[in-house]
């Protein structure tokens, strides 16, 4: 004998109720992800010099932040594993050169081209910053270039470069850190 009959409406509505409430669930889950994974995962390495003896490496690594994109100073013994990070960075500063003095126990960040970072290669401690150009706006017309230590790690030589067009002349800079 056949059954014949409705479903009752409640049911069904229940049932539609229930994968709405899923499917935005997963929505707002979605969403999460891709945010966190937008703003922590991506992260890379822009500037990677080893320090002369090959037992450790300064590098600039750059991600995305509240403010645009960040960059941070770190020390290790490869990029990827036992990493220390100096210094962060805020959206309107960036690196572009890595100097380590002869011994291996300083490295310098050349910071948005005039002024050089230093720190102990060994303990990360902040040995303090120098402005080798006098800046005279943002950006500055003038940049340095090819950082290097002297041979003792008490003066630092660059070239002092016009931003616009060619004509690079020899600085020289001693230092006096703590």
């Amino acid at each position: 004998m056949p059954v014949e009959g409705n479903v009752p409406p409640a049911a069904a509505g229940q049932r539609a109720g229930r994968r709405i409430a899923l499917a935005l669930a997963a929505f707002v889950i979605a969403l999460v992800s891709f945010a966190a994974g937008w703003m922590l995962g991506a992260r890379r390495t822009i500037v990677t010099v080893p320090s002369p003896a090959g037992d450790a490496v300064a590098f600039v690594s750059e991600a995305r932040c509240a403010t645009g994109r960040c960059q941070a100073l770190r020390i290790g013994q490869t990029p990827s594993g036992g990493v220390r990070t100096l210094e962060l960075l805020t959206g309107d500063e960036h690196a572009e050169e890595v100097a380590w003095t002869q011994d291996g126990g300083r490295v310098g960040f050349l910071v948005n081209g005039y002024q050089l970072r230093v720190f102990d290669a060994h303990t990360g401690a902040n040995l303090g910053a120098v402005s080798l150009i006098d800046p005279d706006g943002f950006p500055p017309s003038r940049i340095a270039r090819g950082v290097t230590f002297s041979g003792n790690g008490a003066a630092v030589t660059f070239d002092d470069c016009p931003r616009e067009h060619s004509g690079c002349k020899p600085g020289l800079l001693a230092l006096r850190l703590r």
